[in-house]
């Protein structure tokens, strides 16, 4: 972005909407905030539809206040923006409505008593500088909308916030972070607090954290690989500081991210998320409403059809949950210019994005993704194990997923009962002249009587970890000589004329259970499947066929009457956890050794 399209694109809207528009000049933001007064150039539909959103949040807001004033920080400051926002647009049903008021000054006083001495506020982390600037992304806002409303109550309110910005400032000048987003998250917040208070001091610690260069891989992929974090944080804290700080080369990494984004979404709103870090890999409702002002800005900014078609489909799918970006286009004007001609953004495409360990293939309205990327394993050791959980780790065990139109099948997932280890995770991803290739061998060792050079008299050994991480003992396990039982698992996965073949070849230990787990979203028929008293299904013979109003997707064929178990393994049974997905599970069973086609069918 330069200076000249900046400030064309807010002159578009007309001196009545725009007072001055200066970010990159380093002056105050001082915008009008008169709606009905813009140029026909502004895009009056998605206005409207933002306003409607907001306009309706607003109730919910002032029930729900009692109950956020004893929550989170983070949420609190939300919900003050869902109020301040209406009231200073000329649009709203509430604007200058005095009865916010109340509602406004009562939930920023909460947040006053609530920070701390340095700044910081605690949401669940203590003096937290990641959690703060979250707020002070609302709260900086705020001040912008606040400053520039002709009214004498936004004046006194925007003197609070702005009380609030100059004292967290030297805590997120000086503070850490815990994940790789964090850090841009704090300098989108020292960027606007550098801007209220015109303190430039706060530019070296931004410079320190981006001199560590951005966490984005060849294919747009941010390092925690996920959609919530790219839409969420990411993307929209390296836009602020490319305009509060005149950065314009912090652009191409959104720009990137969002054609790769593309290619992870489907029609229907969602995002491929699969091969995440993060909480996502849940594949549990990740959409692309987030991404909605990014989209829409760089659409205008580069006259992206394809990017502004994104956009437009945010708003078909997400209409009434888009009241919260209302501000962002209240802010800055020219992002509610008229968006450029829609071009088709859904192109067909097969794709290997290696870092992510991830396939992924799209062909009309059908989409298919294949996972191979987890942190399960240590990379480069053959049968060594991270085999645990936690925030940062990618551990899906969804090895294949589809979509043909409405009907999607959210996981195929293989579980052999087999030392309780759980699900079979692939070890790497391989993709080769269409074919794709995934696999493993896991080596479980029993451990041997320790070497005479290694033997204590008093029989205390290292409290440590089994080297296949399924539990602890006070043997030291790294020191042991070891016996193993092997199993070998590797798939090939390959288009067909209407769908795709997943060959498993499971050799190695004899008569070890093997259930296949398909799970259908949830709305579709089933048929070709037998019921069981759970809710589950079993595929037993021949082919199964799920059907979701015109769109159907056939399985199978069924491998007999075997045992059905789907432990996730010791890491999650010791503490109660789950693996399940939501949706229509259907089981294929079978024995090793065995050789198993998969076939899936979208005719």
């Amino acid at each position: 972005m330069n200076r000249r399209f900046f400030l064309g694109a807010a002159a578009a809207l007309g001196t009545q909407a725009v007072a001055q528009s200066r970010w990159l000049a380093g002056s105050a933001i001082t915008l009008g905030l008169t709606g009905t007064a813009m140029s026909a150039e502004a895009d009056t539909a998605s206005l409207a539809l933002l306003t409607k959103s907001a306009d309706d949040q607003v109730q919910k807001t002032i029930e729900g206040q009692p109950q956020a004033m004893t929550g989170s920080p983070r949420g609190l400051t939300r919900q003050v923006r869902r109020l301040v926002t209406p009231f200073v647009w000329a649009d709203s049903k509430y604007h200058h409505d005095e009865s916010l008021l109340p509602h406004i000054r009562q939930a920023l006083e909460k947040l006053s008593q609530a920070q701390h001495d340095d700044g910081t506020f605690s949401v669940g982390n203590r003096h937290s500088p990641p959690d703060t600037g979250f707020l002070i992304e609302d709260f900086g806002l705020m001040v912008s909308l606040l400053e520039a409303d002709d009214h004498a109550d936004s004046a006194a309110i925007a003197d609070t916030i702005r009380a609030i910005l100059t004292k967290a400032g030297p805590g997120l000048a000086t503070g850490g972070v815990h994940t790789p987003n964090h850090r841009w998250k704090i300098c989108a917040a020292l960027a606007r607090i550098s801007h209220v208070t015109g303190d430039k001091s706060y530019l070296a610690r931004i410079d320190e954290w981006l001199a560590e260069g951005m966490d984005i891989d060849e294919d747009g992929i941010y390092s925690e690989r996920s959609p919530i974090y790219y839409s969420e944080v990411t993307n929209p804290s390296l836009l602020i500081v490319a305009h509060v700080l005149d950065r314009p080369e912090l652009l191409d990494y959104v720009r990137k991210n969002l054609e790769l984004s593309i290619e992870h979404a489907d029609r229907n709103g969602e995002i491929e998320a699969v091969h995440s870090r993060r909480q996502d890999q849940h594949q549990q409702g990740t959409n692309l409403k987030s991404f909605y002002v990014q989209f829409r800005e760089l659409a205008l900014l580069d006259t992206n059809g394809r990017f502004a078609a994104m956009a437009r489909l945010i708003e078909e799918k997400f209409a009434p949950e888009l009241g919260d970006y209302l501000g962002d286009l209240i802010e800055r004007p020219e992002l509610s210019t008229a968006l450029p001609a829609s071009q088709e953004a859904f192109v067909d495409f097969a794709k290997h994005y290696k870092t992510a360990g991830l396939v992924r293939i799209r062909r009309g309205q059908i989409t298919a993704s294949a996972f191979g990327g987890s942190d399960w394993y240590v990379n480069g050791h053959e049968s060594k194990f991270f085999n645990t959980v936690g925030s940062g780790l990618s551990t899906n065990p969804t090895i294949f997923r589809s979509t043909n139109g409405a009907a999607i099948l959210d996981a195929v997932r293989l579980v052999p009962n087999f030392f309780s280890m759980g699900h079979f995770r692939s070890n790497g991803i391989g993709y080769d002249n269409g074919a794709i290739t995934l696999g493993n061998e896991l080596k479980v060792p029993y451990y041997l009587p320790m070497p005479p050079e290694r033997r204590d008299p008093d029989g205390v050994y290292a409290l440590s970890r089994s080297v296949d991480g399924r539990f602890n003992s006070m043997l030291d396990f790294e020191n042991r000589p070891v016996s193993t039982r092997d199993l070998k698992t590797d798939v090939a996965i390959t288009e067909t004329e209407n769908g795709f073949d997943l060959a498993f070849d499971v050799s190695g230990e004899e008569d070890v259970e093997l259930t296949w787990e398909l799970t259908f979203r949830e709305g579709g028929e089933l048929s070709g499947v037998e019921a069981l008293e759970d809710g589950t299904f079993h595929l037993i013979e021949g082919q199964g066929t799920y059907t979701l109003g015109q769109d159907k997707i056939t399985f199978g064929p069924g491998n007999g009457k075997g045992l059905i178990e789907v432990r996730p393994g010791e890491q999650y049974s010791w503490t109660n956890g789950s693996l399940t997905l939501k949706g229509h599970r259907v089981y294929i069973t079978a024995k090793s050794p065995v050789t198993y086609t998969l076939s899936l069918g979208f005719a």
